[in-house]
């Protein structure tokens, strides 16, 4: 991967494995969150779950890039859904600001991905 390609997966896969693990353990601030957004706590234990799963779909990536490209693909639709679970609970266009970077980075990744796989 080529150096932007290798930040934005990394990234990705830093933020992710922090909210991930944080819903998936369902720290104090996560359930507020969840409240907030009008998610059970199971839900956004769910959600944080396909979190982690993205990361290891992404770091999988470097040695499969089918695999890193499908994870970031779903990584992307996720964070769509954030996006608009954020918009739906009337929060502003700065609570929607990690989504899209997150999104937008998993797309940078899914990109190289892609150009590996050899699949366009």
């Amino acid at each position: 991967m080529t150096d932007t390609h290798t930040l934005a997966a990394r990234g990705v896969a830093l933020v992710l494995t922090a909210t991930g693990a944080a819903k998936v353990l369902a720290l104090a601030p996560m359930t507020e969150r969840a409240r907030h957004l009008r998610f059970s706590e199971r839900a956004f234990r769910i959600v944080g779950a396909c979190e982690l799963a993205g990361v290891a779909g992404i770091l999988l990536g470097r040695r499969h890039p089918r695999v890193g490209t499908a994870a970031a693909v779903a990584v992307c639709t996720l964070m769509g859904g954030a996006y608009r679970a954020h918009r739906r609970a009337g929060d502003g266009w700065t609570a929607t600001v990690p989504a899209v970077v997150v999104g937008v980075g998993a797309a940078h990744s899914a990109t190289r991905a892609l150009e590996q796989s050899g699949t366009r």
